[in-house]
């Protein structure tokens, strides 16, 4: 997921489809390894699959979820996969920051546009 080679990660989930939400050593899932790629292939397969879009990291990972880690990337299309996925934009990561502060941080204006629109902001 993490490389975008959607190919390999259809093949992987077509045999070990129950290890979807399964965590590495920070407590990061497939998921959230693709919403650091722009535009993710893997992570509409993820989506699709049955991934949890709400799972957040461990505190090595600062408790983040996909939509911070796309929203700290400026990554909008994963955004938008996420959130019409029921992708929580409210939820904090270890530093009581919501995916809405990490683009604002980034000065990432279309991820900002798209959380407020989410919030009804």
């Amino acid at each position: 997921a993490l490389w975008d080679n959607y190919e390999l990660l259809e093949d992987l989930l077509s045999e070990e489809a129950h290890l979807i939400n399964c965590v590495d050593s920070w407590g990061r899932t497939p998921l959230h390894a693709s919403a650091i790629t722009a535009e993710s292939q893997c992570m509409r397969i993820l989506i699709n699959a049955g991934a949890d879009v709400n799972i957040q990291c461990g505190p090595r990972g600062d408790n983040k979820t996909a939509l911070h880690l796309s929203a700290e990337h400026g990554h909008a299309s994963n955004m938008k996969e996420l959130l019409n996925a029921g992708a929580s934009f409210t939820v904090k990561d270890i530093n009581g920051l919501t995916p809405l502060d990490l683009a604002d941080r980034g000065k990432h204006e279309e991820c900002i546009t798209i959380l407020r629109e989410a919030a009804g902001k």
